[in-house]
């Protein structure tokens, strides 16, 4: 070693050389930790797993339905606050038809490179799976859950001047009680499970490819029910175009809880009519069913690096003071629930479907 190598090398025992040999490993280690992130949990095709990897891309986030129901109202709400995260551009997309499946059906196609997300009517298609409905091309089991804003409750509701005033009247009408929904939708499931299981005799119109034209055939009076998730359902609530006959699911929003005032619960309701062992199991079914609507998603295969970066972000934007009082200003409920929480949901509705076979497939 030289005079001049031996005086660099003594000048790191002072004080300021040991603070930057510390900041100069730290940022060795952590570039070893980039090159290899892929070792524990995969890399994208382009090897450049991590964070890095969405910044300056454009995402196409599917929303399986038109403007006017939860899924639009969620996509964008998130949109925005998840391009901040991630830098990156996310381009909200609204493909409606066949109920959710069609956008759905889409984004699991999608090459998995993160690009392409969307959101699953969960609920819905478990039930169709179980109805054997064609047209559903992917595989529940194997997709990518990001992560759930929250469980939206929905609700059973009239036309103030119905002669349905209480969920009691619908147990006991003077004749066959006429709904409306979409086919494939959530409230085509708990219409049928609900209805099918209480007894109530009724006609099903399933005639509606989305949630705008639901509304509109509903403030037509082409139907007397909707049942329906309540972020749809509260304008019209609340503009007193609709008269809540039952509640499903939690109610966290005092929004909601100020429109729904007074209004059974499925679950109240459970616990004051004799059901029978076969359907109790296939209403507590469709409830768990019904809180697993309006979740983000990624085409199977995403590496788990994308993921997991994906996770983090939605979860950070969940967490966000705007978007929370932006979604508390749409009365959007907000209480995220992360992709490995849905990951575990989805597989235990999955093994549970069978007991509303016989309602859905009547």
């Amino acid at each position: 070693m030289n005079g001049y190598a031996a005086k660099r090398l003594r000048s790191f025992t002072s004080r300021k050389g040991r603070v930057a040999a510390i900041a100069l490993a730290t940022a060795s280690v952590a570039a070893l930790a980039a090159c290899s992130s892929g070792s524990s949990g995969g890399t994208s095709a382009s090897g450049s797993g991590g964070a890095g990897y969405f910044k300056g891309k454009t995402i196409t986030l599917i929303s399986p339905d038109a403007p006017g129901g939860s899924y639009d109202s969620y996509a964008r709400l998130f949109a925005p606050y998840v391009e901040q995260e991630l830098g990156a551009t996310i381009n909200v997309e609204d493909i409606s038809a066949a109920g959710t499946v069609q956008g759905s059906n889409q984004m699991a196609a999608s090459a998995p490179n993160g690009t392409t997300i969307g959101m699953v009517n969960v609920g819905g298609d478990i039930a169709s799976l179980v109805e054997k409905q064609p047209g559903q091309s992917f595989n529940m089991a194997k997709i990518d859950w990001i992560g759930q804003p929250a469980p939206v409750p929905n609700a059973i509701v009239t036309q103030p001047g119905s002669s349905l005033k209480s969920f009691s009247d619908l147990l006991h009408p003077s004749g066959s009680v006429s709904a409306l929904d979409i086919r494939n939708g959530i409230g085509d499931m708990l219409i049928r499970v609900i209805y099918g299981a209480f007894n109530i005799p009724y006609k099903l119109d399933t005639g509606f490819e989305e949630t705008s034209a639901l509304k509109q055939g509903f403030l037509a009076n082409d139907g007397q029910t909707i049942l329906e998730a309540m972020s749809t359902l509260y304008p019209l609530i609340s503009g007193n175009e609709a008269k809540p006959l039952l509640v499903i699911g939690p109610v966290g929003l005092a929004s909601y809880e100020s429109a729904l005032s007074g209004v059974p619960t499925l679950t109240s309701e459970m616990s004051s009519v004799s059901l029978s062992a076969k359907q109790e199991s296939a209403v507590k079914e469709a409830l768990a069913l019904s809180n697993l609507s309006d979740d983000f998603a990624a085409p199977p295969g995403l590496p788990a690096s994308e993921l997991t970066t994906l996770r983090n972000a939605f979860a950070k934007a969940a967490a966000n003071p705007a978007l929370q009082a932006q979604a508390k200003k749409e009365s959007l409920p907000l209480s995220w629930i992360s992709g490995t929480d849905v990951t575990s949901q989805v597989t235990t509705a999955l093994s549970n479907s069978q007991s509303i076979a016989p309602y859905v497939n009547g």
